[in-house]
């Protein structure tokens, strides 16, 4: 990648845009190297390019530099990485104030035949976060910015329900070491796979597609995936989910991996998302699959979905009354001197 955009120098923005589209990742870019990359793009398509091939790769192994050849803790240590991630769901994520923060998503359709992607649409939302649930902000009309007639791709909990959810789920699965590797700001982080059987699971996808206002066509599914840790605190700072979806399942793929770091809300830091990667692929992306091996199958192209979410502008969530002392005269003055605003 690094020699191709080498290569690139000179040509237009959207010269180098449909180089890339036509790509594919065999590993996972790092977001130092992908930062990096961004910097040597002659504009917005072309960086736009870069972001959805890494997107797509984000559940793929990391690169080898950015693996750390050390041997795994023993049993011991790998079980004190894990206490310390649960004690950290316990203690630290219920005192998570009240906040709201900005979603900005950026959608995208690929086709699994050339690797092919076009953008689809973008939307802006606040999404608050409020006695540990998250609600996202209906627009004008209350109507979801996503509800539309074309299919669309939807992620929901990852201010900390999915955590729960998933470390919840892997006690009763299989856990085990996967390696050591290299973080942001040259950090080092504790990584671990996990299983969830269906049996054990917690955890549903759906396609608002084809799901009713009953709730009907959401799956309860077995996944599988990874969550790095900070080995120092416990704190999960990468999660990837990806669904074990049953044979005869509409959806043939529904993965989810959310980054996680330091924001300041209120005047302190916390660890919250910064950024999400959504991918699904339904039954048809799959007979358009079977067709690029030119089997007597047919079905739409473009029906892979992903989405690009970063997360910004947090703030505290505050709600404000005004309390009228005294006898409060026709003009709205009080004999008290007026109105004390109280947060």
């Amino acid at each position: 990648m690094e020699r191709i955009l080498a290569g690139d120098q000179g040509k237009s923005d959207a010269e180098v845009s449909r180089q890339l589209s036509g790509l594919s990742l065999t590993e996972r870019m790092s977001d130092a190297t992908l930062q990096s990359l961004e910097q040597h793009l002659p504009g917005p398509k072309s960086r736009w390019a870069l972001v959805v091939l890494a997107d797509d790769a984000v559940f793929l192994r990391p690169a080898a530099a950015d693996v750390i050849a050390q041997a795994a803790p023993d049993l011991d240590g790998q079980r004190r990485i894990i206490a310390m991630t649960v004690d950290y769901l316990k203690e630290t994520i219920p005192r998570l104030p009240d906040f709201y923060a900005t979603r900005t998503t950026v959608r995208f359709r690929g086709s699994p035949k050339d690797a092919s992607w076009l953008e689809t649409g973008s939307a802006q939302e606040v999404v608050t976060y409020r006695d540990g649930k998250e609600v996202v902000r209906a627009h004008a009309g209350g109507v979801h910015p996503f509800k539309s007639k074309d299919n669309s791709l939807i992620t929901k909990g990852v201010f900390g329900p999915i955590l729960y959810t998933v470390i919840r789920d892997a006690a009763f699965g299989e856990t085990v070491w996967e390696r050591w590797e290299r973080g942001t700001n040259g950090t080092t982080l504790a990584v671990f796979r996990y299983r969830v059987p269906q049996s054990q699971s917690h955890y549903s996808v759906a396609f608002h597609k084809r799901a009713s206002a009953t709730g009907e066509g959401e799956l309860g599914t077995g996944y599988h995936g990874e969550f790095a840790i900070d080995p120092a605190t416990g704190t999960i700072l990468r999660l990837t989910v990806r669904a074990d979806l049953p044979l005869g399942s509409p959806i043939m793929g529904a993965d989810i991996m959310v980054q996680y770091g330091p924001v300041e809300i209120g005047g302190r830091t916390y660890t919250c998302p910064l950024r999400s990667v959504s991918v699904s692929l339904d039954a048809e992306g799959l007979m358009d699959a079977l067709q690029g091996l030119d089997l007597a199958v047919s079905g739409p192209p473009d029906t892979i979905l992903l989405n690009d979410v970063t997360f910004g502008s947090y703030h505290v969530f505050r709600s404000s009354a005004q309390i009228l002392t005294g006898n409060v005269p026709a003009d709205g003055r009080s004999d008290a001197g007026g109105q004390t605003p109280v947060e």
